[in-house]
């Protein structure tokens, strides 16, 4: 989006609903009605021709046709922000829409205020451009498999080795395991990124994180699950969005689960890394979360698959693995579980205190091949 006022088309599939989106438009002081259709070949039309900024479009998952124009609004209008307007907030219809192309996804009762601050996200995640830090998502498609471990080994292995500015950030929020894994205990945490919303801004973001050690800073989660019940998806955008605008690499690791947190971070992830092991059990977890990725949209680029774990007593061979899921491991790690183990136990990273074992030896391997180039960032 430019750096004028944004050029907003709209959509609307109801006359009340019109109404609302011209209201929305009309309270966003920065934002230009070019027009209001209510004829979807009409509004495709027109968002091809015109190439606005802003498509924001009355969203009803039940509409006939409505995934397939999105789909060819986001493959024919690129440069352009879906923005639904929606009566129905359930995680399907979510998903629907975030699989679908959507950048913000707001409630039938939002006003101008609210879609001005949506403006502003866009605008901000959009000016920042180039600029950003490259975002790494860490997630176990069930628990247990080591997905923390590697995440936590990933961003110290870039920072101490590689020299690359790393932000960590624990999304698993009402569970995680990062600060424990560094034998940290903070003060403060995700859950303060929503009670300080309002004024967070990169000097605030900054106060909440603490130091790992050197180049590398962790944003705990709450690891509460009623305090994780005040975090919401905008409160997990702005921080990611500062974050990368600080940090050359930031890691986040992620539950198994997909919630509001995996959203915003899958939206502006390069790389999801999933990480399973090599049982049956495993194998079938990958696989509902790899066609979780296809249903949100996520090309075949943008997810790799870790084996963890690999040569453990009754486990499968590699070569079963990539048949079953019908992909390739982008690294297969051995089983190291006593030093794992023995790492988890003291709250001492393995690359940094078991340099020599074989897991943190392909670990460090692994890093290399994926930040190569971040070592020259922020």
């Amino acid at each position: 989006m430019s750096n004028n006022d944004p050029q907003v088309l709209a959509y609307h599939l109801t006359r009340s609903g019109g109404e609302r989106l011209r209201q929305l438009v009309a309270g966003a002081p920065k934002a230009t009605l070019l027009g209001m259709e209510s004829a979807a070949e009409e509004f495709e039309r027109k968002a091809l021709q015109l190439q606005p900024e802003v498509l924001l479009v009355e969203f009803d998952p039940d509409e006939t046709g409505i995934s397939e124009l999105l789909g060819r609004l986001r493959r024919g209008a690129p440069r352009a922000s879906l923005v639904a307007w929606a009566h129905n907030l359930s995680s399907e219809a979510i998903l629907l829409a975030m699989r679908l192309g959507v950048r913000e996804y707001l409630p039938s009762q939002a006003d101008g205020a609210a879609f001005a601050e949506a403006l502003q996200r866009l605008l901000a995640s959009t000016a920042q451009g180039d600029q950003q830090g490259t975002l790494l998502g860490v997630m176990g498609v069930k628990g247990g498999v080591g997905a923390s471990s590697l995440a936590l080994s990933l961003a110290w292995v870039a920072s101490q080795s590689l020299g690359a500015r790393v932000a960590m950030l624990d999304l698993d929020l009402a569970g995680g395991d990062l600060a424990s894994l560094l034998d940290i205990e903070p003060t403060r945490s995700m859950v303060h990124v929503a009670e300080e919303f309002e004024r967070l801004d990169s000097l605030l973001m900054d106060s909440l994180m603490v130091d790992a050690a050197p180049g590398l800073r962790l944003l705990a989660s709450p690891g509460d699950a009623v305090a994780a019940e005040e975090i919401k998806g905008a409160h997990v955008e702005k921080a990611l969005d500062l974050a990368l605008a600080e940090y050359a690499l930031v890691v986040v690791d992620l539950p198994s689960r997909v919630d509001e947190a995996s959203l915003a971070a899958l939206d502006r992830a390069k790389l999801l890394l999933l990480v399973t092991e090599p049982t049956v059990l495993g194998l079938k977890a990958a696989q509902r979360s790899l066609e979780l990725c296809r249903n949100l949209g996520r090309e075949k680029d943008e997810v790799a698959l870790v084996v963890n774990r690999h040569g453990a007593k009754q486990c499968l061979p590699a070569k079963e693995v990539a048949r079953v899921l019908k992909l390739d491991p982008l690294a297969v790690l051995p089983n190291d579980s006593q030093v794992l183990m023995a790492a988890a136990n003291a709250g001492r990273p393995p690359v940094r205190d078991w340099p020599r074992s074989k897991w943190s030896k392909s670990v460090a391997t692994l890093a290399k091949e994926l930040f190569s180039g971040n070592g020259d960032g922020k």
